[in-house]
């Protein structure tokens, strides 16, 4: 079944990890990502089919095997009956008709999130936890964007319509089902969420990730589509709640690549990574 999630606040996804104003100098910023990690939305669904809570005993702790075990497909942004794809960092793809828009240039267009969706900024001070004194000129910020019409994902589990709380900030988002469907088959594939990989020994350049395998579709360097963009960077998978440690980082393909994977579905290493929506694409007029 298709859901919406729709965030009844503010709120922010944060993928690169926490900051620390005391780490990073007088100033800092904490910029948010138009849409959340798979692992946030897995651990949510996860809650609340077990129930959540953390774990007492750490003796068979693997954080390999405690990764995503929700299948689920997505996330997209519905926003003012329009589709959004996430692009990495910090961009969202429009997609009109399933259909991938080339600029002049022949690069895919891609929205701003700030300009589509808007912001809020929280600012914060420094202090001595100690003392509970402000130190001088400690200031960071917070970008919160606005969600108002909400974030669509596939889910295996029958989800019950209500209010709940997701995220390790516990944001209150209103759940209901959702009429969507998406194309099963395209030109190619847009990678909607990252696509784990597996670990490689030694890295020289860019050139070193095309012979490693993405699982379900094939040879990195086989599925690449000329002149069109695949984003390589490391994943974190998340915050384990339960056992309160990080999960690993993997080198993963980014949200906002192109692949030959055209078909709809999960490919990579981990279930509920890698969402696969298949599209057409055309170029602008």
């Amino acid at each position: 079944m298709f859901i919406r999630i729709r965030p009844l606040k503010p709120v922010s996804f944060r993928w690169g990890g926490e900051f620390s104003p005391t780490l990073s100098g007088p100033m800092n910023k904490g910029i948010s990502e138009p849409l959340p990690l798979p692992s946030t939305i897995a651990g949510f669904l996860y809650s609340l089919a077990t129930g959540g809570g953390k774990r007492e005993n750490l003796e068979r702790l693997s954080l390999e095997n405690e990764s995503v075990k929700v299948k689920l497909w997505g996330p997209l942004l519905c926003n003012k009956g329009k589709y959004y794809a996430h692009s990495y960092s910090g961009k969202l793809i429009e997609l009109d008709n399933w259909e991938l828009k080339l600029n002049e240039d022949g690069k895919v267009e891609e929205v701003e999130t700030t300009n589509l969706l808007g912001v809020t900024n929280k600012i914060g001070i420094g202090m001595r936890f100690d003392s509970k004194t402000v130190i001088e000129s400690m200031l960071y910020t917070q970008e919160l964007i606005k969600i108002e019409g909400g974030i669509i994902v596939e889910v295996e589990q029958e989800v019950k319509e209500g209010y709940y709380t997701m995220g390790g900030e516990s944001s209150i988002v209103k759940v209901e089902p959702w009429n969507f469907t998406p194309p099963e088959k395209g030109d190619y594939g847009l990678v909607i969420s990252p696509i784990i990989l597996s670990p490689i020994e030694k890295v020289v350049s860019i050139d070193d990730f095309y012979d490693v395998e993405i699982e379900g579709c094939g040879k990195l360097g086989d599925k690449i589509v000329e002149g069109l963009p695949v984003k390589i960077g490391l994943i974190g998978l998340g915050f384990n709640i339960a056992y309160n440690v990080r999960r690993p980082i993997y080198p993963a393909i980014l949200p906002g690549s192109v692949l030959k994977c055209n078909k709809r579905g999960n490919v990579g290493k981990f279930t509920g990574w890698g969402s696969i929506l298949p599209v057409n694409y055309r170029k602008s007029n």
